[in-house]
């Protein structure tokens, strides 16, 4: 006679199959993980270095704006998307978070440079932030090239 304990093992079954699906999609998240990070570091560089450009020669407005933060933003969902999917994050992880950090100081100080002036000095001014974004995306690129499973693709 079949009773209750078989809806217990049924439900079980299903739990442990749930569990598996959660592992296998968390498992595709980290697979992809070194091109997606790769990408948002070469992205965050090169926004940073047109945001610059568009300041020297004053073609740079508020309107533009968005078109800095947008990267951003990408970039900040994802870093929470990865460290929602762990919990010790790579040092990767850890670097990418401080380009974050670096690029929205840049994006801030872009701003506030549009409205100063253009030409050779707010190049000038913006010359060390950008800098310190290139230098917080080599960083990236190191930490990265230096987990296992990472290597460049």
């Amino acid at each position: 006679m079949l009773g209750p304990g078989l809806r217990v093992v049924k439900a079980n079954g299903v739990l442990v199959a749930l569990g598996m699906c959660l592992v296998v999609l968390s498992g595709c998240f980290w697979r992809g993980y070194p091109a997606r990070i790769r990408t948002h570091s070469a992205l965050l560089v090169s926004f940073a270095q047109k945001g610059r450009d568009l300041v020297a020669t004053g073609r740079f407005t508020a309107e533009s704006l968005p078109e800095l933060t947008y990267p951003l933003e990408r970039a900040a969902a994802f870093a929470a998307q990865a460290h929602a999917s762990t919990t010790i994050p790579p040092p990767s992880l850890l670097a990418f978070d401080a380009l974050i950090a670096r690029y929205r100081t840049f994006v801030d100080l872009v701003d506030q440079t549009r409205r100063a002036g253009t030409g050779p000095a707010a190049a000038q001014a913006l010359a060390e932030p950008l800098a310190a974004v290139d230098a917080a995306a080599a960083a990236v690129t190191a930490a990265l090239d230096g987990e296992p499973g990472s290597a460049r693709r």
